[in-house]
């Protein structure tokens, strides 16, 4: 038996910092090897100093971590430590499947886990269980090193039967520390893959672009794992297509009233294009729970949406948004700033929008040419990134320059996004707010006073003193 360490980082940036959530990722892998003795150290929701998590890491036999771009730097500050006490060390997540040359070339990285890993790490546990870091060529999906030398073993295929998938271990997490600004949350994965071709989006190189889901069934029963914990009030489904299938979607809302585990608040992501073609399948989720979508809008100038492949436009989405409040759902709306050849006027105009349409909650982030996109191949092309940029040296702030926009000028622009919107008349006693008064919204005044009341204490308040 050997004894694991699954770390998930600190991410303390944006929302991030009021909005903790489980760390699903690194659940799942742990739920691969029961048999192994395995912790999982969440700094995300518990911070430690370095020496603390010197002497936690010493005392482990593997140290599994999710890298992602925004933690690239951090990671390996931590990773030399478990190198120190001779400790494995083993790296997952998209920023190195989609770049294993330049993270396998980290000292401080024994082993990368490319892609999916619910089937290759207990393989590669029980290879280094038996054989040690030297014998791992016939385990599918790994970089690693030898004597040196850099060896990227066959891909793994992807895992179609998504119901064959463990329960996460939620077993190994302090539940006390997960909340949406204040409101104790989980989360739940259903799918994966994506037949979209977004340019800044890595998902359907990661997940690949065949769309895989569990049944209906099969997403009853995490619910209801989730319900064992009486204290959640929000569960968040983390796909990034949970809508693809309406049929499966209104099978899934009809079990969980027939099973009685629709007395909790259901949150998802959804695209504007599945919200009109399907509002009897919003009424349904309305039924069974559900009381918001997280809409990625990205933009309101339409060369924009399809440059980076969008594929709606604005009067679609100001459908999407009627329909989501005629049956009773806010929408929480995400927009992207320095979009290639928007200027800051078509910005302005994009957040004015974006209160016109009736958006709920609001959120930007810069264009951000992450590994894996179209984006960044256009970015290396274009020669948008500063000269010498690494992710390892990141701090965070916009990444690259357009011809229209200064990474400057862009974080400004996210500044003023947050701020027009958080601060204005339309968020306090804008239109939408009347809605509230309806009966589909009845659900409102049991959260929305604490989500409000949180969220601007804890992050606009906070956000806008430091600018």
């Amino acid at each position: 038996m050997m004894k694991i360490l699954l770390v998930n980082p600190e991410f303390n940036i944006g929302m991030s910092r009021v909005i903790k959530s489980p760390p699903l990722g690194v659940m799942n892998i742990a739920a691969t090897v029961p048999e192994h003795d395995v912790k999982i150290l969440d700094l995300n929701a518990q911070p430690l100093s370095q020496a603390q998590l010197d002497r936690e890491i010493s005392k482990f036999d593997v140290l599994g971590i999710s890298l992602m771009s925004t933690t690239y730097g951090s990671t390996l500050e931590w990773l030399k430590s478990a190198k120190k006490n001779g400790v494995t060390t083993i790296v997952g997540g998209f920023h190195p499947t989609m770049d294993p040359n330049d993270v396998i070339s980290n000292s401080e990285i024994d082993i990368i886990v490319r892609g999916e890993g619910e089937a290759t790490f207990p393989e590669l546990i029980t290879e280094l269980e038996n054989r040690g870091t030297n014998q791992l060529q016939d385990v599918k999906g790994i970089t690693y090193k030898d004597n040196g030398r850099v060896i990227h073993t066959e891909k793994r295929p992807i895992i179609e039967n998504m119901d064959s998938l463990p329960f996460a271990a939620r077993d190994l997490v302090n539940y006390d520390q997960y909340h949406y600004l204040g409101i104790p949350a989980d989360v739940i994965e259903t799918s994966r893959g994506c037949p979209y071709d977004c340019t800044f989006c890595s998902v359907q190189n990661f997940w690949e672009r065949k769309w895989r889901c569990k049944s209906p069934l099969r997403m009853v029963k995490e619910v209801a794992q989730v319900r064992k914990n009486k204290s959640r009030k929000i569960i968040f489904f983390v796909d990034d297509n949970f809508i693809m299938d309406p049929k499966r979607v209104k099978k899934f809302c009809r079990l969980l009233r027939e099973y009685g585990q629709d007395r909790i608040f259901l949150c998802c992501q959804a695209s504007v294009g599945m919200i009109i073609r399907n509002p009897d399948m919003l009424k349904e989720m309305r039924k069974a729970g559900f009381v918001l979508l997280f809409v990625g809008f990205e933009s309101f100038k339409q060369e924009s949406l399809e440059i980076m492949k969008k594929h709606h436009n604005i009067n679609q989405a100001r459908k999407a948004v009627k329909l989501c409040h005629d049956n009773g759902l806010c929408v929480w709306g995400s927009f992207i700033v320095g979009n290639i050849g928007e200027t800051r006027k078509d910005t302005l105009k994009t957040f004015k929008i974006a209160k016109e349409i009736g958006t709920d909650i609001f959120m930007c982030n810069p264009l951000t040419p992450f590994p894996g996109t179209v984006l960044n191949e256009q970015a290396i092309e274009n020669g948008w990134m500063p000269e010498g940029f690494t992710w390892r040296d990141w701090d965070l702030e916009p990444v690259m320059d357009t011809d229209e926009l200064s990474r400057d000028e862009i974080a400004d622009l996210v500044r003023i996004g947050h701020k027009s919107f958080y601060l204005s008349k339309y968020f306090f006693a804008g239109r939408k707010n009347l809605n509230l008064l309806r009966p589909k919204f009845w659900w409102w005044w049991k959260i929305g006073p604490m989500f409000i009341s949180n969220g601007l204490k804890h992050f606009i308040l906070p956000y806008l003193r430091r600018y």
